[in-house]
């Protein structure tokens, strides 16, 4: 057999990176359309600034990508030669001498750098975006609160007791105009209604908000006895972020520090970071005998066992890490015991399939009336 790449192989090759880039596409689209939505909602409720709406957006988008590729390769394999099947492509390639054993090669052409680069971001670049989510995080909750005013709109403070509204901020949110404060305070109601406001730090460290050219109205509501006093400048302590720090999660580890460790969760995380590779492999192989199909059987018969096998698969190594990291399992152990249930499961897909030596199947039931 040769070992040089083929015209089959260029083929089914160009046909599975197409489908996979495709589904890559419309997964990528889902998942960021959510993520939009939650972003918006947490920058309408004062929880993120304009300053870090696009970092932690483009580290959200860096996390979950390593995890989209290998059910996107499963799903653009099992997309891909499904139709050779339904447009007879693979029955033409098996009556001119090309059978399961060429399809293999073509798949690990394929499966074996896909592979290679998901092991990469695993182990480089996961505990990379994870460092830089923590900083994003920890910049977060050390911003001032008046950076997460916006104007034109009722901004409500992270306890919720006041309610601030400005007309103008200026770009570095040090100077604002025609604001309107509102909070409660001893069961009355208080109401600040000023020209200008500016953000100063006091020379004790406290951030104030100082009030320019006002009046403070001081009452209940639906009484009459308000209390209105008119000042030139009136100063607000703005409350100081209460966590400083951002405790570094076990993802954010390098892959040597997780090495030398002896925690098992930290084991588990190495685990992890190793075997989603290999189940990347494992969960491609997969997808050519379930692709298996009839033009009367349609390109999606099996769609639905694949998604249940990889949704099986995936939560089986949730599990093992789980196991790992609360010391039911060893470390040497780890999840292999996964990918062995996985590579038994691909044996006797094959034989059911008739891919391999065993029981054989024909490519079309109807073939079999006509013998």
């Amino acid at each position: 057999m040769s070992f040089g790449i083929t015209i089959i192989d260029r083929y089914i090759i160009r046909e599975v990176i197409t489908t996979w880039l495709a589904v890559m596409f419309v997964l990528l689209i889902v998942v960021t359309s959510v993520e939009i939505v939650q972003f918006l909602k947490w920058f309408l409720q004062g929880e993120l600034t304009t300053s870090t709406v696009l970092p932690l957006f483009i580290n959200s988008q860096l996390k979950v990508l390593v995890l989209l590729i290998p059910v996107g390769l499963f799903l653009g394999v099992l997309l891909a030669l499904s139709r050779l099947y339904m447009d007879s492509e693979m029955t033409a390639m098996m009556a001119g001498g090309i059978g399961p054993r060429q399809w293999f090669r073509s798949m690990l052409m394929v499966a074996l750098p896909i592979s290679l680069i998901v092991l990469v971001m695993m182990l480089f670049m996961r505990p990379w975006v994870a460092l830089q989510r923590a900083d994003i995080n920890a910049q977060i909750r050390n911003v001032s609160i008046i950076s997460t005013f916006a104007p034109g709109r009722f901004n409500r403070s992270p306890d919720g007791d006041a309610v601030i509204f400005m007309e103008e901020i200026s770009k570095d949110g040090k100077t604002m105009s025609n604001i309107f404060q509102r909070f409660n305070k001893d069961g009355s109601t208080h109401i600040d209604l000023a020209l200008d406001a500016r953000n100063v730090t006091h020379e004790n460290g406290l951030d104030y908000m100082m009030f320019e050219n006002g009046s403070h109205y001081i009452g209940v509501p639906g009484e009459s006895d308000y209390q209105i006093i008119d000042y030139a400048e009136y100063g607000v302590v703005v409350p100081a972020p209460k966590d400083k720090n951002y405790p570094l999660r076990v993802q954010a580890l390098s892959t040597r520090a997780l090495w030398n460790s002896d925690n098992p969760e930290h084991k588990a995380e190495l685990d992890w970071r190793i075997t989603l590779p290999v189940a990347t492999l494992i969960i491609v192989m997969m997808a050519l005998p379930l692709s298996q199909t009839t033009p009367r059987g349609g390109r999606y018969s099996k769609m639905a066992l694949g998604i249940l096998l990889y949704l099986v698969y995936s939560n089986l190594l949730g599990v093992g890490k789980a196991w790992i990291s609360k010391g039911v399992v060893p470390f040497w152990v780890g999840t292999s015991w996964v990918h062995v249930l996985g590579l038994i499961t691909l044996y006797a897909l094959l034989r059911y399939s008739g891919l391999v030596m065993g029981r054989k199947r024909s490519a079309d039931p109807d073939s079999e009336k006509t013998a």
